[in-house]
């Protein structure tokens, strides 16, 4: 990248990058993300964009971590004055992040998901402890926890919402949004007293 950009600059195109390119994918896939589009939409040389991102590759997994992010900011908006999430924050959170869809893989089709997941190195495996962290800090923000809070199955229903959001079209389209709704209640149930 040229001396030119501070690393200020570089930040702020590496964050409007990652934004237009899920825009993109989004709209239409993986195939919609294309490069070309994308540097002269943000009014940059290719090559910086290579500078920043290796390949196509390293990008949509740059893409997935700055959603998660994005997602784990705005959970923080959820939390009241002393710094906890109410039952019904929590229940507010996860409509959000239900019809918000952060999740890349939402937009994939299963061959393209095979593709990218095999191009990753292997330090874009997930940490196998990611679940028990995440889970207890979202446990750890509730102001009334249950006793034993069932954080396990909870987790599991949050991944079930992210699965189905990425297959939509296997469920009953009538109904999908109060199996959302339901499956929200459950998981608010299991963690909130």
């Amino acid at each position: 990248m040229p001396k030119i950009f501070t690393d200020e600059n570089r930040e702020e195109i590496r964050l409007n990058l990652l934004d237009k390119g899920f825009r993109m994918l989004k709209k239409g896939g993986l195939s919609a993300v294309n490069i070309d589009m994308l540097t002269e939409e943000t009014y940059i040389a290719k090559g910086t964009f290579y500078n920043l991102f290796e390949n196509k590759s390293e990008f949509m997994y740059h893409m997935m971590i700055h959603e998660r992010t994005r997602a784990k900011e705005k959970l923080l908006s959820y939390l009241n004055g002393s710094g906890k999430l109410t039952r019904d924050s929590l229940q507010g959170y996860l409509k959000w992040l239900s019809a918000e869809n952060p999740n890349v893989f939402a937009f994939l089709t299963d061959a393209e998901k095979k593709r990218l997941i095999s191009s990753w190195s292997d330090r874009y495996i997930e940490d196998e402890d990611n679940d028990y962290t995440t889970m207890n800090m979202l446990i750890s923000l509730l102001d009334k926890p249950t006793d034993d809070p069932d954080w396990m199955l909870a987790c599991n229903y949050m991944k079930l919402i992210a699965v189905s959001l990425t297959a939509k079209q296997v469920f009953i389209k009538e109904n999908y949004n109060a199996m959302i709704d339901s499956l929200i209640g459950q998981i608010v149930n299991m963690l909130c007293a």
